[in-house]
């Protein structure tokens, strides 16, 4: 089994547009269109870790988020993360790698994916980063990336580059998933 698959058990709702339309409306931001379209057509549910959030779940996390303020990091924050990132993976005696260490409640973001153990997947919906999906959890932020299907070591993630889109970020999981449960 796919880690997280207990919570959606592989199923997705197709969330309505009107609702969708509403959420953007009442969090102030417009989402990227291969999410929108995505929740419209595919749904909320099956997906990395834990899933997608719906609608009400998305905004129920935002609450404290404040998603229509600027978002804070920048391009070269994260070129340079991500090359942080990066270079802790090549270093087989690197610690833990914890990413831009900042508070959890961030501006300009919206949680779509809860990882477990107080990590998310954020996604960025203002400033120069919008559209953007980055990882977060207690120890701090970094652009996200996606978990491989083979066992853990230096190449346990992909790297979806410093700027990952949901679509990149999602077709990663999908192919992993269908790598670890085909026979």
């Amino acid at each position: 089994m796919i880690f997280g698959a207990h919570t959606h058990l592989y199923h997705s709702q197709p969330q309505d547009e009107a609702e969708v339309t509403a959420a953007e409306a009442d969090l102030g931001v417009e989402f990227p269109a291969d999410y929108r379209d995505f929740l419209c057509r595919v749904g909320a549910g099956a997906g990395p870790d834990h899933g997608l959030l719906g609608m009400a779940e998305l905004r129920e996390w935002a609450e404290d988020l404040n998603p229509a303020e600027e978002f804070p990091f920048t391009a070269a924050d994260a070129r340079r993360v991500h090359q942080e990132w990066r270079d802790s993976v090549r270093d087989p005696d690197g610690g833990w790698f914890k990413g831009i260490e900042v508070r959890s409640d961030l501006p300009g973001c919206v949680a779509i994916s809860e990882q477990g153990c107080s990590g998310f997947t954020m996604l960025v919906t203002t400033g120069e980063l919008a559209g953007s999906l980055w990882d977060m959890d207690e120890w701090g932020w970094m652009p996200a990336h996606a978990d491989r299907s083979g066992s853990p070591g230096p190449d346990e993630v992909i790297d979806l580059g410093p700027t990952p889109t949901f679509e990149a970020w999602y077709d990663a999981w999908l192919t992993e998933s269908l790598k670890r449960l085909s026979p």
